[in-house]
């Protein structure tokens, strides 16, 4: 039988990620959004829920009231999740038909782009790093679905807090003396802060330089005042994911000095105005909604 998650789980190892489901849902609502511009492309998405979800996916009205009620929760999180997906879909994508050679998803949840782009996948080997417990809950449904896994895709189970991430990577094949992609999506603030920084620190210590980690962060507390939906967005992550209590975040402002400190340069940061003029923008110029004003988007390298 498979495992549904439970948001209220109090433990992520026999759990899988309540939050990771939601947005994997978001994607999917996305991908049957009826504004074409900014229609989501995960349409894979929809096969981590369950029957009744896919199919009100489908009908109109349906999937107006859910537009309403997920900004009734967390006004422009959707909106978001349109403009993380498209930006990471377009950073691995490149990575791809660049033949980056190492590819690694951490706190990989429902991501779908190595089966979305596997097409595109020659040379590269890709890791997805998450808990055993949503690993697992992913494969099943994988397998049900009937999705191929691609053959340069390794699944690794992991407890970032407490395995030694370079045990685990070096041990399923990771190359340290090879360029390297991270994707670092939705996980940052989910993690203590000596957790996030021994993650970048083994990015600098075991890839080479001009190698890429894109990630998002959400904005410190002390950032969100007179910010679209921030507060509320906030206190509704968490009251739903009690397994996952917020624990890291960063003052806008302080990003590029944070990541320098770190042996890093940033390549792109996107705050919430650029996402959605880049993401947003209807044929008529007219914006679809306001972006989330709690998190931002940022590539940074490796520096030599």
């Amino acid at each position: 039988m498979v495992q549904v998650p439970d948001p209220k789980a109090a433990f992520l190892e026999t759990q899988p990620s309540a939050s990771a489901l939601n947005v994997a849902r978001c994607r999917a609502i996305a991908a049957n959004e009826p504004r074409e511009e900014i229609r989501g492309p995960d349409y894979l998405a929809e096969i981590f829920l369950g029957d009744d979800a896919r199919k009100s996916l489908k009908d109109p009205a349906t999937h107006a009231l859910i537009l309403k009620k997920l900004a009734a929760v967390s006004p422009g999180g959707y909106e978001y999740f349109i403009a993380r997906t498209a930006y990471m879909d377009a950073v691995v994508e490149r990575a791809l038909r660049e033949n980056t050679p190492q590819i690694v998803f951490w706190g990989a949840g429902y991501d779908t782009r190595s089966y979305r782009f596997a097409h595109l996948i020659r040379e590269s080997r890709i890791f997805e790093l998450d808990s055993r417990a949503t690993q697992q809950h992913k494969r099943s449904l994988l397998e049900q679905a009937r999705i191929t896994i691609p053959g340069r895709l390794t699944f690794l189970a992991i407890d970032f807090t407490r395995d030694n991430l370079a045990d685990v990577l070096f041990k399923a094949g990771y190359a340290r003396d090879r360029q390297a992609l991270f994707i670092w999506e939705g996980v940052t603030y989910y993690l203590p802060p000596q957790t996030v920084d021994a993650m970048l620190n083994f990015v600098r210590l075991n890839s080479s330089a001009g190698s890429i980690i894109c990630f998002d962060y959400m904005l410190a507390v002390s950032d969100m005042a007179d910010r679209f939906g921030a507060k509320q967005a906030r206190e509704a992550m968490q009251a739903m994911y009690t397994a996952e209590p917020l624990q890291f975040d960063l003052k806008e402002e302080q990003v590029a000095s944070f990541l320098a400190e770190r042996g890093f340069q940033i390549v792109d940061h996107l705050a919430t105005a650029d996402m959605q003029e880049r993401y947003l923008t209807l044929h008529d110029g007219s914006l679809a909604g306001r972006v989330l004003d709690l998190f931002g988007l940022v590539q940074a390298s490796v520096l030599g």
